[in-house]
């Protein structure tokens, strides 16, 4: 069995007897999750995602959905990428709203991310993700166009079709040069009619656990 991180041994070290934990997605997290099982720790788990649920019923943890609680006492999740004020883009789950939707109902919403994916800025190899609904989807590929963004509906993996988030909607991937005027072009896509959620994070983040130069695991917290 691969060896836990030491970043997910870190973020263990958060977790209290009773606790609401919600566990979202990733490798790290998935580790935390293990270690919890391997420590036996007396809480209660949710996570957003199907996914999460599935490997963690299969070693033996039984995680509900969010839905089954108003308050976690600590959230943790994966991301994509993370800047210096630890915004993050969450993009390649596309389950972005049931993850908004965890972070803030946690008393604290903590990512678990290797030290390269926090930069300076958030990175333009990964893209924002717009959850929309399908009728809607043209439009935003219009405005897109209109903005010199590459924009593209997502293709499902297993079937020819596009991709559907849970709640039956298209993801739309957009990729730019830069990611500096983000806050405006999320804000701009919000107010498009049809648009869901999209996978940028901004000022939902209470903290990092990451690893530094010397590879040893820290948390970060924001305005640290």
């Amino acid at each position: 069995m691969r060896k836990i991180s030491a970043i997910s041994e870190l973020a263990f070290t958060k977790l209290k007897a009773h606790d609401q934990i919600c566990l979202g997605g990733g490798s790290n997290v998935f580790d935390l999750a293990k270690k919890i099982k391997e420590e036996n720790l007396p809480i209660k788990l949710y996570s957003p995602s199907e996914l999460t649920r599935l490997n963690c019923a299969e070693i033996g943890l039984n995680v509900q959905s969010i839905n089954e609680a108003t308050h976690f006492d600590l959230a943790f999740d994966g991301a994509d990428s993370v800047d210096e004020n630890l915004n993050a883009l969450k993009s390649n789950g596309g389950i972005h709203f049931f993850e908004k939707l965890a972070a803030e109902r946690a008393s604290e919403y903590i990512l678990l991310v290797p030290g390269q994916k926090v930069t300076k800025e958030l990175s333009p190899a990964v893209q924002l993700c717009i959850e929309v609904a399908a009728d809607a989807a043209e439009s935003v590929l219009t405005f897109c166009k209109e903005k010199d963004l590459q924009a593209q509906i997502r293709q499902g993996v297993a079937v020819a079709s596009f991709a559907r988030s849970p709640l039956g909607n298209y993801l739309i991937d957009i990729n730019s040069k830069t990611w500096k005027n983000i806050d405006q072009l999320n804000q701009e896509l919000l107010a498009l009619n049809g648009v869901v959620s999209s996978s940028y994070f901004h000022n939902l983040v209470t903290s990092i656990i990451t690893t530094n130069k010397q590879n040893k695991s820290i948390e970060i917290k924001k305005g640290e």
